[in-house]
């Protein structure tokens, strides 16, 4: 079905009136196809402070996904963490899944007896924590990967899964360092 054209139109502003109509239909396609899944699927979050460096610095911007039901040892997630009557979001790596044993001497963690295979800042006379953690049902073990300045499951204990935003898929700000963010 064609629209009726405007009257009184020069016939430059004609054209010009049917190029926008042709132009009008991708462009809604194109919103309607991208940027509506886009919308539905993934969020954005902002890492605050320096507790994810190196794989995360602060005030980078996140795509992460909308919720994480399975997460994955390694999984970069951003967790809501409910303290004093306020929530926070925090982004953290997942090192134990419900059943684990997290065993933590120092910066150095094991889980289920073996070393835990993620890269992370070591720094020799940073706070000496020692800690024998069985992850509960339906909980996640979390660190960050800058140890010393991280306030994480070692002080916070285990969060449950259901407070897991989502998982961080891409840096996409500040424009320098748009990058994927690795996963297990």
């Amino acid at each position: 079905m064609a629209l009726p054209e405007p009257e009184g139109l020069s016939p430059r502003q004609l054209r010009s009136h049917r190029l926008a109509l042709k132009l009008l239909l991708p462009l809604l396609l194109v919103l309607v196809v991208v940027v509506v899944p886009l919308y539905l699927l993934y969020d954005v979050s902002q890492v605050s402070g320096d507790s994810m460096v190196p794989t995360l610095a602060d005030k980078e911007y996140l795509v992460i996904t909308r919720g994480l039901r399975e997460p994955l040892r390694g999984d970069v997630v951003v967790l809501h963490w409910a303290h004093d009557g306020a929530t926070e979001e925090i982004v953290k790596r997942v090192v134990g899944l419900p059943g684990d044993v997290v065993s933590v001497r120092g910066d150095f963690v094991t889980v289920n007896g073996k070393p835990e295979a993620f890269a992370h800042r070591i720094v020799a006379g940073s706070e000496r924590v020692t800690l024998d953690v069985t992850v509960p049902p339906g909980h996640v073990f979390f660190l960050g990967d800058n140890r010393p300045v991280s306030l994480d499951s070692r002080f916070i204990g285990t969060l449950p899964l259901a407070s897991i935003h989502g998982r961080a898929v891409a840096v996409w700000a500040p424009i320098t360092r748009m990058r994927v963010v690795p996963s297990p």
